[in-house]
């Protein structure tokens, strides 16, 4: 089902929402509710097999995409203004209160945050409202801990092509070249900035002072993060570098996937959502489920 929610400024914001299945014995009754917050320009219903997933197993879930993407577009890319940090500091507070809004009283809320959407969690002034973070390839993106190939690609997008095509059409044209969703020259560049820094928006030049502190220095709920041995963004270095600045009041467990591991012998960036690597779903599950029994006990 199609759904519209606004944000603080006025903004709508769009996505769907899961029932939860209940008429399986092992699952009577709904469970809570899984928010999912995608990565970057990705098309909203990349998500949509891992969400039916969740919901064949009791949870009802909100599936979402941020302003400028998707079903969220509301006007030209040429107006925007929007910039990448008010993913988390516009964007995602919506969705916690959408979801939260949606969520049977004494039933959790649970976020899983894919990329951009586990990194920006915590600008969030309502993290408080979630009961548990799995951040899926959630890291700093700097450049230099790419591999090769891919970090030649990064250059090439963010120092060749987004310039030409802001001169030619206003916007950073992504998508009629297969590249991602269309941008907002406004959200590209402040992303590009921060991806030339080890430790991302962390960086003293930023961190405090472009972009609000948020709750990074006391994360009220347990994290669970998860990458992959040959992610090209989120490298063991990028995970790294992002997550020693962050503390979790309740404890950051990590969990690296090798990616032999996977039936295609691949994982990559977006591979974690691909049907064939189901058994990353099936531990993510299991971390909603032992979050879900912690608080009941």
């Amino acid at each position: 089902m199609q759904i519209e929610f606004k944000a603080a400024d006025g903004a709508t914001l769009a996505g769907y929402w899961f029932d939860a299945q209940t008429t399986n014995a092992a699952h009577w009754q709904t469970k809570g509710t899984v928010l999912v917050n995608p990565g970057t320009a990705t098309k909203t219903l990349f998500y949509r097999r891992f969400c039916e997933y969740l919901q064949a197993n009791g949870y009802q879930v909100l599936l979402w995409n941020y302003r400028v993407f998707c079903e969220s577009r509301q006007q030209p890319l040429q107006q925007s203004d929007y910039r990448f940090s008010d993913i988390g500091r516009l964007d995602i507070p919506a969705a916690i209160a959408e979801a939260k809004r949606r969520t049977p009283a004494g039933l959790p809320l649970f976020c899983v945050g894919h990329s951009a959407g586990g990194q920006q969690f915590g600008f969030a002034d309502n993290v408080d409202q979630v009961q548990g973070l799995v951040a899926v390839a959630s890291s700093a993106g700097y450049f230099a801990n790419m591999p090769l190939g891919y970090r030649l690609k990064a250059h090439f997008f963010f120092k060749l092509f987004g310039p030409l095509s802001h001169r030619l059409t206003g916007y950073i044209a992504a998508g009629r070249f297969g590249f991602m969703e269309d941008l907002p020259t406004s959200l590209a560049s402040e992303w590009h900035d921060w991806c030339k820094e080890p430790d991302l928006f962390f960086a003293p030049s930023y961190y405090g002072k472009t972009v609000a502190e948020g709750a990074y220095k006391a994360m009220p709920m347990p994290v669970h993060v998860i990458h992959a041995s040959d992610d090209e963004i989120a490298s063991a270095a990028n995970v790294a570098n992002f997550w020693r600045h962050i503390k979790g009041v309740k404890g950051i467990s990590f969990q690296q996937y090798p990616a032999t591991g996977s039936p295609n012998r691949k994982i990559g960036h977006f591979g974690y959502f691909h049907s064939a690597n189901r058994f990353i779903w099936e531990d993510i599950l299991q971390q909603l489920e032992q979050w879900r029994l912690g608080l009941d006990a």
